[in-house]
């Protein structure tokens, strides 16, 4: 099968991916060892990207709109024309999206209309809510839904803050109110939308997308660069040393994380948090860590290449995910994988990869996140057994060849309805001896 993947970035080394680069790279090479032929579309930078492991080819596009445009415009007329050129050069038998807005809606027109099934997987939640820093809005205090309804004040005071522009917000919900007309048309040509989370498939009900579409497949981890350590056991000379992993972005919530360590020092003082990732709100989290008195506490060591994440969990004794929204966590499958005890935020699918086997907590909320981490110190015996707990449920549900399988079954079906739907045209001889035959 030929299989074309459509992303919005790609390529560098593996060690420096995104979790949705990550994603797509081992399964691109997972199907290529399997016989499938991958190329890939993605946004047009000044750096050609490098060729990933299982894919034969890479095509670019130029992108018009700016990220938030697209959003609310829906199709970029240049992705739309650049798209259908790259799909007759290379003809696949399928598309598969991966973060499908980024590109806007056009690689899906531009599939439809030369009659190639798509499939779509969802990583990440948009719209989202500007009001709560760019998280989506898990305790629904927003009106705002994953497509059909985009709260216009939110927009409007996005564009006020990332672009400067004022518009009024009854000309914004006109636009929108068209906007989601012209989305739910393209969206219906998507034949399946692989989900990786229960919570998020539930989302996409409320917002109106068909149940019978969806196909749940959780992520899975892959093992390149990502080999598990032996736990190491805590020394007595220092005290209880907590881990944070993920990109500093504002909805990442560490903001949450070190007012909450504020509070935790100020029952357990001997307590040390390190962050392992790189953001734009990096600059502003160090600020509040010296607002907070946390300078010697907190530890930022930037991006960590993957094949060094396994040691920094096993030298923790509690790892904590703050998030204030994840669609699927790359980091709580890493923390389970490795056995550590986890303090996490009840968002997204966090609690279908850990279920019993960590302690969770309501985001956005530092005291609970603090009265959540003193629990797990106070018990170390308890959060171990819970740890071993979680591990073991990640070695049951989240094997990457059931991913791979699952996501492979999902292609033949859609392609085989497709050719169901729309039969290859008969060739003229065939025809004839079909009239002849009556």
């Amino acid at each position: 099968m030929r299989i074309m993947m459509v992303t919005a970035s790609l390529g560098g080394p593996i060690d420096a991916a995104n979790s949705v680069d990550l994603h797509i790279r081992s399964l691109s090479h997972a199907l290529g060892e399997r016989g499938h032929r991958i190329a890939a579309l993605t946004r047009r930078v000044a750096a050609p990207p490098t060729h990933p492991t299982g894919i034969e080819a890479i095509f670019s596009t130029r992108v018009v709109f700016s990220s938030l445009l697209t959003k609310l415009f829906q199709v970029d007329p240049v992705v739309y024309l650049d798209t259908l050129r790259v799909l007759r050069t290379w003809a696949p038998d399928i598309l598969h999206l991966h973060n499908f807005l980024d590109l806007s809606l056009a690689p899906i027109a531009a599939a439809h209309r030369l009659r190639i099934p798509v499939l779509a997987t969802v990583h990440s939640y948009w719209p989202i809510c500007l009001r709560h820093r760019g998280a989506f809005n898990e305790d629904r205090s927003c009106r705002q839904y994953y497509a059909r309804e985009v709260c216009a004040p939110c927009l409007v005071r996005g564009l006020r803050s990332h672009r400067g522009v004022r518009v009024p917000v009854p000309a914004v919900s006109l636009v929108l109110r068209g906007a989601w007309r012209a989305r739910q048309w393209v969206l219906q040509k998507v034949a399946r939308f692989i989900v990786p989370s229960g919570v998020l498939a539930g989302h996409l009900r409320e917002s109106g997308y068909l149940a019978d579409r969806m196909a749940i497949i959780p992520h899975a981890l892959p093992q390149e660069n990502f080999v598990v350590s032996a736990r190491q056991p805590n020394p007595v000379a220092r005290g209880p040393h907590l881990l944070c992993v993920g990109s500093l972005l504002s909805g990442k919530g560490v903001q949450f994380l070190l007012e909450a360590l504020h509070l935790v020092r100020q029952v357990r003082p001997d307590v040390t948090l390190t962050v392992a990732g790189e953001g734009v709100f990096r600059p502003a989290l160090e600020r509040l860590c010296a607002s907070l008195g946390l300078t010697e506490a907190v530890r930022f060591i930037g991006h960590q290449p993957r094949s060094l994440l396994p040691e920094l969990y096993a030298t923790a004794d509690l790892a904590v995910l703050p998030s204030l929204s994840e669609a699927f966590s790359f980091a709580a499958l890493e923390a389970a994988a490795t056995g550590v005890p986890v303090v996490a935020t009840t968002v997204g699918g966090v609690r279908e990869i850990f279920g019993d086997g960590a302690t969770l907590v309501p985001p956005m909320d530092a005291p609970a996140l603090a009265k959540g981490i003193l629990a797990v110190l106070s018990d170390p015996t308890t959060a171990a057994a819970r740890a071993r707990v979680a591990q073991e449920r990640y070695l049951t549900h989240f094997g990457f060849e059931t991913m791979v399988n699952r996501t492979d079954a999902v292609y033949a079906e859609v392609v085989g309805h497709s050719i169901e739907r729309n039969p290859p045209p008969e060739s003229g001889w065939a025809v004839r001896l079909r009239i002849r035959s009556s």
